[in-house]
């Protein structure tokens, strides 16, 4: 009831908002064309209009409440030829940037023609866009994206203030892990791209794909209600400044891979293209579950298994260079009195990742408990090599009615493969030695489409609707493991390992199957009214504001594997057989070995989540100075889940519905106009992950552990406090310090359980928690600071944050003793010097990157002890050199450093880690990657 009434409020007010006019506003800087010094008191006027001003001292003007349209604006001065800029597009509610210069009265100039669509993938606008939005906001434009040569999405949110990367591909902002995030594209949410956690994988969006990227740190009632650390924009590009066609491709080096020699082993055809051609598959004809189990030792059904792939098919290759290319197609063009625009990309992929010595280790606290003396239960060296492909395809298209109505189409696809090989060799507290190997593949299909309209109804109403469609399918076909062991210090041959049952383990020579689809269908619809004089500035109108959302989410998963017994009790003659020997199909037979299955009750789940959502807000100007951001956001959430428990095949019902009141405010005060400060607040939210509500497990090679999911998780809230001052020297500049607070109900962290007879990776809810920290933001020019011109061409950047938290109450088992949020960051530092000479089209920078120890796990308490992750320096340098009008060469070293990856238990639990104290969990070197690249523009 509450939520029909809700959205038929809703409804009403979308429909009772109506009115006529369309203006919006043009905006730039006016140079000499001879000095390209800046040109004060230029005087600028739109033709046929009363619309006038001058330029500043800086050269910069702005035209406000120009009638949306097509105009001629002109620029005179005293001795100085008139320069007239025509088909300038001005578009209702937008601001249209024109940079020009004008010339002396003998000069002779050519005509210009300047297309008015805005460009907001600029450093300017990016800022103004952020200097302009009421909540606490930060962002990077394709312009910088272009200066530091990232390759995707993942690499370029690293360069905004207070926001890191974790494995690669999850982004953490203010130090809270990627759970805490919301990531919508183009306006709609995403879906989380992992299996076993709530998380986006940012490495799906080639950075050539991105217009802008915003992230918001304070909470609004347009915003999302489920996040803590930030909501992350994502806005691919639809509208391009005219028609080209871009091909490129670059080659890569990494220290540690290219040209070594790795091991790896057979696949399909296809995996160079992201997917197994059907290799692996399981096959249709392989006997059902129940035949299986009732007949395993049956030639039948060995002979199904026999004909699968081949087991062990290991083999020794040289890794090549890491190849990527693109090619590029934007058009613009007029049908009929409407103009359609349109930007397409094909991307491909193929890199190579070998990292040799993964030192693993795993402690346990002894019988001693109380003086947190540790056990080393075992000790791993892994060396490992993964193949990744991906294609990836974007088309985007933008329909421009008129300018103030615009209907955009966009569509994302991703396909991804990963082949990976891992030797482990080590030994385990009982003297025996180990060698076990694993032999992966996962393929990805995602895409992601949004089809949007925005439509300025008139000078004061205007609508946006967006309507969402996302695909997931992850496939997991025959993913191999096995281990095999001899007392420590022999000379015997390896034993390989099974059950001497008709049990098997996930563990011992299993091959392993699993399916997930997920579709996403979403709508929304937002409505802003300005009430206020026909005369005002912008910022002193009052707006009104309302909008709904829904998303229905479902997912189906199933999992099917099954592993090599001994029932028969063959003898060492067998399993003391090399790899390639023992798996040989001829060594199954009712007699001797034979697969069995271990599929489970609980190794499939069906689950759907629905989300209706509806807010209000308004935006007032009390003074010319102040003015608060007001709003209300009700989110009636149900999630559920149907799977069978294990053991007993019991049906497990989960079954949430949770309807949460979220409000929010925004106070900004105006200094003047370079200076402001803003204080903000809002209440959010923090929901479990499907897979984190399943209780299904799943067996991790590279741990050695299994992962399982808690039925009995409960929704976190968290209050979000915010303050942050602003300044702004000059256009693409700012300077802001930030302070936060967080306060956390529930909130859920990744722990380690201890199931009896060997280790879980899970979740689960501590009771509170608080986390507080400081931020400051810089990105200034150093242009003019001297008079030299390599000094002029100068941008540094510096992003800092300075974070503390507390668990109050944590798990079940543990002291009450106060401890860091688990993922929780204690400080992060981004830095880089950009120059950038458009005389000789060449740019280069240098960039940095540290995130503070956080806790990767959170310990029992009682046998294993907690793990953390600690810092990194990572050092990226880029060089670009134009060639004429048509080739670029790029030129990268990504983590010069090379610095390892280091996770160490918290030994002796004082809450720090002391590397000469507290032992290692695991540590491994990447290796430093350089690489060239060639695009060419037709």
């Amino acid at each position: 009831m509450q939520r029909k009434f809700l959205l038929s409020s809703i409804i009403l007010l979308l429909v009772s908002l109506v009115s006529f006019a369309q203006t919006g506003s043009i905006k730039g800087t006016l140079t000499d064309a001879k000095t390209n010094e800046a040109m004060l008191g230029t005087a600028v006027r739109v033709e046929g209009t009363q619309i006038g001003t001058q330029t500043d001292l800086q050269g910069n003007f702005e035209l406000a409440r120009v009638p949306a349209g097509v105009h001629t604006v002109i620029f005179s001065f005293v001795g100085y030829t008139n320069k007239v800029i025509s088909n300038v597009r001005v578009e209702a509610g937008k601001t249209t940037v024109i940079n020009t210069s004008i010339a002396e009265a003998n000069t002779t100039l050519d005509a210009v023609v300047v297309r008015g669509t805005k460009n907001k993938g600029t450093e300017v606008s990016v800022i103004t866009e952020i200097k302009k939005i009421e909540q606490i906001a930060v962002g990077i434009s394709a312009q910088q994206i272009q200066k530091t040569q990232d390759r995707d999405a993942s690499a370029v949110v690293r360069r905004v203030p207070g926001v890191s990367i974790q494995d690669d591909r999850f982004v953490i902002v203010r130090g809270l892990n990627e759970r805490y995030n919301t990531v919508m594209l183009n306006d709609a949410i995403t879906p989380s791209t992992e299996v076993d956690t709530k998380a986006f994988s940012f490495d799906l969006i080639p950075s050539s794909a991105i217009d802008r990227m915003l992230i918001f740190k304070s909470g609004s009632a347009d915003l999302p209600g489920e996040f803590g650390g930030g909501v992350i924009k994502i806005y691919t590009k639809t509208i391009p400044d005219g028609n080209t066609i871009t091909a490129g491709f670059s080659l890569g080096h990494r220290s540690n891979t290219t040209f070594q020699t790795a091991t790896t082993y057979k696949g399909s055809g296809t995996d160079f293209l992201g997917f197994d051609s059907g290799l692996r598959s399981l096959p249709s004809s392989l006997p059902s579950t129940g035949t299986i189990l009732a007949g395993a030792n049956t030639q039948p059904v060995i002979d199904a298994f026999k004909a699968l792939p081949t087991y062990f098919n290991q083999s020794s290759l040289s890794v090549l260079p890491d190849f990527r290319g693109n090619i590029g197609l934007t058009r613009r063009f007029a049908v009929g009195n409407v103009e359609l625009a349109t930007i397409n990309s094909l991307n491909y992929s193929f890199t190579h990742q070998r990292t040799p010595n993964i030192e693993f280790y795993r402690y346990a606290y002894n019988e001693n408990a109380g003086t947190k003396a540790s056990e080393k239960e075992f000790a791993y060296n892994d060396n490992a090599y993964s193949e990744n492909v991906r294609v990836g395809a974007m088309s985007n298209w933008a329909l421009i009615i008129n300018p103030a109505n615009k209907i955009e189409f966009r569509n994302l696809f991703n396909q991804l493969g990963s082949k990976e090989t891992v030797l482990r060799n080590g030994y385990n507290n009982n003297n025996i030695e180990l060698q076990n190997y694993s032999m992966t593949y996962e393929q990805k299909s995602i895409y992601s489409g949004q089809l949007s309209g925005t439509h300025e109804l008139s000078d004061i109403t205007k609508l946006t609707w967006t309507g969402g469609y996302g695909y997931t399918n992850r496939q997991e076909p025959d993913n191999r493991r096995f281990t095999s062991s001899r007392t420590l210090g022999s000379n015997d041959p390896f034993t390989i390992n099974i059950q001497q049952s008709q049990s098997p383990t996930l563990q011992q020579a299993a091959r392993f199957y699993s399916s997930l689809t997920e579709n996403v269908i979403s709508g929304r619809v937002d409505v802003e009214h300005k009430i206020g004089k026909a005369d005002a500035a912008e910022n002193e109108f009052i707006k009104l504001r309302a909008g709904t959302y829904l998303e229905k989410k479902d997912r189906s998963f199933a999992a099917r594997w099954f592993g090599i017994v001994n029932a028969n009790n063959v003898g060492d003659a067998v399993l003391t057989q090399s790899p390639a020997q023992f798996f040989n199909p001829a060594n199954l037979s009712p007699t001797g070995l034979f697969y069995n299955e271990g599929t489970g009750y609980e190794d499939a789940y069906k689950a759907r989540n629905e989300l209706y959502a509806g807010y209000v807000n308004a935006y007032i100007p009390l003074t010319p100075k102040f003015n608060v951001s007001l709003g209300v956001r009700a989110e009636q959430n149900r999630q559920q889940l149907v799977t069978l428990k294990r053991g007993s095949g019991e049906k497990l019902n989960v079954d949430r519905p949770l309807l949460s009141w979220l409000p929010s405010a925004t106070f900004s005060y105006k200094l003047n106009e370079k200076n402001q400060i803003r204080a903000a607040f809002s209440q959010t939210v923090n929901r479990p992950e499907f897979r984190e509500l399943a209780p299904f497990p799943y067996y991790d090679f590279n741990f050695d552990v299994t992962r399982v999911g808690n039925a009995a998780l409960k929704t976190a809230t968290i209050s979000n406090y915010d303050l942050r001052y602003e300044f702004y020297p000059s256009e693409g500049e700012v300077i802001s310090i930030a302070g936060f607070y967080k306060q956390f109900t529930n909130p859920i962290e990744a722990r380690i359980l201890n199931a009896g007879s060997g280790i879980a990776f899970g979740v689960g809810n501590a009771e509170k928690a608080f986390s507080r920290g400081f931020e400051l933001e810089m990105r200034k020019s150093l242009k003019g600071l001297t008079g030299s011109s390599v000094v002029d061409n100068l941008t540094l950047l510096l992003n800092a944050s300075i974070i503390d938290s507390d668990v109050k109450t944590g798990f079940s088992g543990q002291s009450s003793d106060s401890r860091f949020l688990q993922g929780q960051s204690p400080y992060l530092i981004n830095a880089g010097i950009y120059y950038n000479d458009t005389d000789r089209d060449f740019s280069a920078n240098i960039l940095y990157n540290v995130v503070g120890s956080r806790i990767f796990l959170v310990g029992d308490g009682v046998v294993f002890p907690t793990v953390y992750e600690m810092p990194r320096n990572v050092i990226d340098l880029n060089l670009t050199k134009g060639f004429g009008k048509h080739i670029e060469v790029k030129v990268g070293i990504q983590d010069l450093l090379n610095q390892p990856f280091r996770f160490y238990n918290d030994t002796n639990n004082d809450k720090t880690i002391n590397t000469s104290q507290d032992d290692v969990f695991r540590k491994f070197k990447r290796g430093t990657t350089s690489t060239i690249g060639v695009n060419y523009k037709f």
